[in-house]
């Protein structure tokens, strides 16, 4: 089993990670980790970042996709305002935007030759994060998600795993039934496909936990109640989330774009909310390690938020910790 951290090409992540990625190859010394999970975004040299450093690479999150997927204008400009949007944030006006980014992705999965890639089966719209109430299926979803994937592969040389990962809206691949991995397995037409289990997406789908303890039993009964298909989980993404309040909060909020004028400051308004409710805590509680009595990825991923590299570190053996405790049997010991 790879333990892995996150990152992204982001500037704020660049910085963290140091020149020539010193600081990054030096985390990974301390803490004994095996190398990063990549979100690439923004511009940036990849050829300059240490190929054995990157283990796997997280496909761009787009999140609204139909529109564009299907090429309907009139419904992109209801939801960008302008064209300019649009293609400010897909990098184009139609699909082939989107299916150039993801080609681009799948090339630079080759490049570094990552054993997998991570693909979110997603739409959602800013109009339903905070109610919940999108007028479409979890299906739709999962048929569209297949569909982009099939074309997407097409034309790539990447042979490595397409692993797909939960989230929590309703309307999305959220690991509520094993019919949502049979419908999306069954349409993909590429052969190596498994699931990448995100632990905090699934506790937010549950708003009344409160406790650590409550959302790990929660978590361990949602993972058990899949099965056999836990064979299918090749990799976890490993964190916390225990945000029931702020979803139950913003549901309750007649008008959140109220001062928002535009598209961007919609966006920045959801992004916030979504912060609020995804929040990628380290676990603390050595229970989490039942966890792994119920599946055996080949990566863990320890996917937290960080604002520093001090933050991150402390994180990461937060987590590690509450591993350690519990692969002793000693789930009440000292946490130092």
């Amino acid at each position: 089993m790879e333990f892995l951290l996150n990152i992204s090409t982001h500037p704020g992540d660049l910085d963290i990670a140091g020149e020539n990625w010193s600081e990054a190859r030096a985390l990974l010394r301390r803490t004994g980790f095996d190398g990063f999970e990549l979100y690439p975004v923004g511009s940036c040299d990849y050829r300059a970042i240490p190929s054995d450093l990157i283990r796997g690479i997280h496909l761009r999150f787009f999140v609204m996709l139909r529109q564009i997927w299907n090429n309907d204008r009139k419904g992109l400009l209801e939801m960008f305002g302008t064209e300019e949007n649009v293609r400010l944030y897909y990098g184009g006006t139609d699909r082939d935007a989107v299916l150039s980014v993801y080609r681009r992705q799948f090339e630079l999965a080759t490049h570094f030759r990552v054993p997998y890639v991570v693909f979110h089966p997603v739409h959602y719209e800013l109009e339903y994060v905070f109610s919940w109430n999108p007028p479409w299926g979890w299906r739709e979803t999962v048929d569209l998600s297949a569909e982009i994937i099939n074309e997407v592969v097409q034309d790539t040389g990447y042979t490595g795993w397409i692993l797909f990962e939960n989230l929590w809206w309703p309307g999305n691949f959220r690991l509520d039934c094993v019919e949502e991995i049979d419908r999306l397995l069954s349409r993909v037409t590429y052969g190596r496909c498994g699931i990448v289990l995100d632990t905090g997406h699934i506790l937010n789908r549950n708003q009344e936990l409160r406790t650590e303890r409550e959302a790990i039993a929660y978590l361990l009964d949602e993972v058990e109640k899949l099965g056999e298909y836990c064979r299918l989980i090749k990799a976890a993404h490993l964190c916390k989330s225990v945000s029931g309040e702020a979803v139950k909060a913003g549901m309750q909020l007649e008008n959140p774009y109220a001062e928002a004028s535009d598209f961007w400051q919609r966006f920045a308004v959801a992004l916030s909310h979504v912060k609020e409710i995804d929040r990628h805590e380290p676990f603390s509680d050595a229970a989490i390690g039942g966890l792994f009595d119920l599946i055996d990825p080949e990566r863990v991923v320890f996917e937290l938020a960080y604002r520093s590299l001090e933050e991150w570190t402390a994180s990461i053996e937060c987590q590690q910790r509450a591993l350690i405790r519990f692969f002793r049997n000693d789930p009440e010991g000292d946490a130092g």
